[in-house]
C-alpha cells in the first residue's frame, strides 16, 4: 500500500460505539518460572488458565482486522468480543503459545521489532522463516513494533520516530508481500508526535498500553490494551 493511499484511507474511531472490547497483550510465554523470570512472563499453565476462564465466561476471540472494521465502520462483533496480542517477537510464543492458539483456533497478533528478528541474544526471537509461516497460516496477524524497540519513543524526534516506524513497516512488507497496517508503540509509550509519525508512515491503527476498552481509546492511533497481568480488570466491565 502506498503512503498516499494509506493517508487517503485513514479513518478515526466512531464515537457512537457502545460495545466494550478488551485487548490483552502478552509478552514472553515460558514453560515454567525460574530465577530469570520477570513480571511480564506468562507460563503455559497460566496462559491456558486465562483462556479457559475467558471461554467459560463466553468471550469470543476476534482478529485485528475485525477490530479495525468495528472501530472505524461500526461493523458488528460477536457478543463479548476480545482481542489477544503479543509483543516483542519472543521464540517462547512460537514454542509455547502458538500450539495452544492453533488447537483452539484463536486468532492473535504478534508485534515485531524488525531489527532483532532471529536474534539469539538474551531471549531468542522468532526468525523470518517462522514469521512467514505465521503470516501464511493467517491465524496470527504479524505487525510492527518499530525497528529497535526504543524504550520511550517520546525521547526521539519526529524524524527518528518516523524512521523507526517506516523502516519496520517496509521490512515486514518486503518479507510478506502485502501491506502491514498495524503498529504497537514499544512499552506502550507514545505522544502526539508518535501518532503523527505513525500516520505519516502509513499505519491505519496503532496501539498503546493504556488500560481501557478499545472503543474508549482517544484515537485509532492510540488504541488501548491491557497488559496480561491486568486481564481480570480487562473483563470486569459490563458486557
Amino acid at each position: 500500500m502506498s503512503l498516499v493511499l494509506s493517508l487517503l484511507l485513514f479513518r478515526e474511531i466512531r464515537h457512537d460505539l457502545r460495545t466494550r472490547t478488551p485487548i490483552l497483550t502478552f509478552h514472553d510465554v515460558i514453560d515454567r518460572r525460574g530465577p530469570d523470570s520477570v513480571w511480564f512472563d506468562c507460563t503455559t499453565q497460566e496462559f491456558v488458565g486465562i483462556l479457559d476462564t475467558l471461554g467459560k465466561r463466553g468471550f469470543r476471540y476476534i482478529s485485528l482486522d475485525q477490530l479495525y472494521r468495528h472501530l472505524v465502520d461500526g461493523q458488528s462483533l460477536p457478543p463479548k468480543a476480545i482481542v489477544v496480542t503479543f509483543a516483542d517477537n519472543y521464540r517462547g510464543f512460537y514454542d509455547h503459545a502458538l500450539p495452544i492458539l492453533r488447537k483452539r483456533h484463536i486468532p492473535a497478533a504478534m508485534f515485531v521489532h524488525t531489527g532483532f528478528v532471529g536474534s539469539p541474544v538474551g531471549r531468542p526471537k522468532m526468525t523470518w522463516a517462522q514469521l512467514k509461516e505465521l503470516d501464511r497460516e493467517g491465524l496470527v496477524t504479524v505487525a510492527s513494533q518499530t525497528v529497535t524497540h526504543p524504550a520511550d519513543l517520546r525521547n526521539l524526534s519526529f524524524t527518528q520516530q518516523l524512521k523507526e516506524m517506516a523502516y519496520s513497516k517496509r521490512d515486514l512488507e518486503r518479507q510478506f508481500g502485502h501491506p502491514v497496517p498495524y503498529l504497537a508503540y514499544p512499552n506502550g509509550k507514545f505522544d502526539a508526535t508518535s501518532m503523527k509519525a505513525a500516520q505519516k508512515a502509513g499505519y491505519l491503527m496503532a496501539f498503546s498500553e493504556e488500560l481501557a476498552p478499545a472503543e474508549r481509546s482517544p484515537s485509532i492511533l492510540a488504541v488501548s490494551r491491557y497488559v496480561h497481568t491486568k486481564w481480570r480488570q480487562a473483563i470486569s466491565g459490563k458486557f
